[in-house]
């Protein structure tokens, strides 16, 4: 055959442009379009617990359009958007009534902007601008209540039976990551995949060691250092004793996060709620707690009133600090308000 003959040929049809397509190119179901578009935002290699979270809250936004006949995002406009908000709105206060007859519970404040956040970051994805962005302030008409009122439950008795536990079903790593979320204040991911034995050379040679794997957004930090004492270096010792064969940290070289999460992690929450602690994160909390009770020489302010308010504001600093936070009104999510001080 001549290359001429060749020239000739069938060529393929030319690529649609997405905008022009059902759901921005997709996919025809709503749900399914969105879920897409959070991957296509994220990255399918990256922010597992992040994408899973925005997938579960936009079935309530995509239920919000299907009642409204809606099926094509394209369609959507800032009224329907803000149509939305007050559908979320009126959750706060009671439970909605459908016309079918079907009843949505009443919500929280917290996941209240949640839902507005996620709608957001999911419009975001799929248009690639902000142009359907709402306040979840303005719409709702109250702000997110991020000040700790409930008491910590974070006993390091509890934790360690809820280790014991998983340690006897054969969960170790599991175990290694409650005692290092208890000992250090680290996030779930941060304690997976934190450098072992560079914490335990630091803390052999200057008595403390920094954080800096896995760490929220990527912000790892010189100046987030934690104290050698005798819990800690025990929790890094048993975390050294139990990873796999050959790692710095605790995934094995066939494993990733979210195998880890999916077959270590889960099974332990529940003997975690078992022993009396809620989450992991309620194990941050509780080191929380120890560093301001430690630099305060007292109780939390979820146990007594404050004090002295200069040495409550350096200890909120040094929480934050440790915890790996950029501001220290961020503390009052672990340790309580200040509207109690002396």
């Amino acid at each position: 055959m001549s290359n001429k003959q060749v020239s000739k040929g069938r060529r393929s049809s030319p690529k649609k442009n997405p905008n022009c397509q059902e759901n921005y190119g997709k996919g025809r179901s709503l749900g399914y379009a969105a879920n897409v578009a959070l991957d296509d935002f994220y990255t399918r290699a990256s922010h597992f617990n992040t994408r899973a979270t925005h997938k579960q809250r936009i079935k309530t936004f995509v239920k919000f359009c299907k009642k409204a006949s809606v099926r094509d995002v394209r369609d959507i406009d800032k009224p329907f958007i803000l149509q939305f908000g007050a559908y979320v709105k009126d959750r706060l206060k009671r439970k909605h009534k459908w016309p079918d007859g079907s009843v949505d519970k009443q919500i929280s404040i917290a996941y209240a902007h949640n839902l507005i956040s996620t709608v957001n970051i999911t419009m975001r994805a799929f248009r690639e601008d902000d142009a359907l962005k709402i306040s979840g302030r303005d719409v709702l008409g109250v702000c997110r209540k991020s000040i700790r009122t409930k008491p910590i439950q974070a006993d390091v008795v509890d934790m360690q039976h809820a280790a014991n536990q998983a340690i006897a079903k054969g969960l170790e790593r599991g175990a290694a990551v409650m005692r290092l979320n208890r000992a250090f204040g680290m996030r779930v991911r941060e304690a997976i995949l934190q450098d072992l034995d560079r914490m335990m050379f630091e803390m052999q040679t200057t008595g403390e060691a920094g954080i800096l794997e896995g760490c929220k957004g990527g912000r790892k930090s010189t100046d987030r250092t934690i104290k050698a004492s005798e819990f800690r270096l025990e929790a890094l010792a048993y975390a050294i004793e139990v990873r796999p064969k050959g790692s710095r940290n605790l995934l094995s070289e066939t494993d990733t996060v979210k195998k880890f999460l999916l077959r270590e992690l889960n099974p332990c929450r529940i003997l975690l709620k078992r022993s009396g602690v809620p989450t992991f994160h309620e194990l941050r909390a509780g080191f929380a707690q120890d560093i301001y009770e430690e630099i305060l020489d007292g109780p939390s302010p979820l146990r007594e009133p404050i004090r002295d308010k200069i040495m409550d504001r350096i200890a909120r600093a040094e929480v934050a600090r440790q915890l790996g936070h950029g501001r220290s009104g961020v503390a009052g999510a672990y340790v309580g308000g200040t509207r109690h001080a002396a």
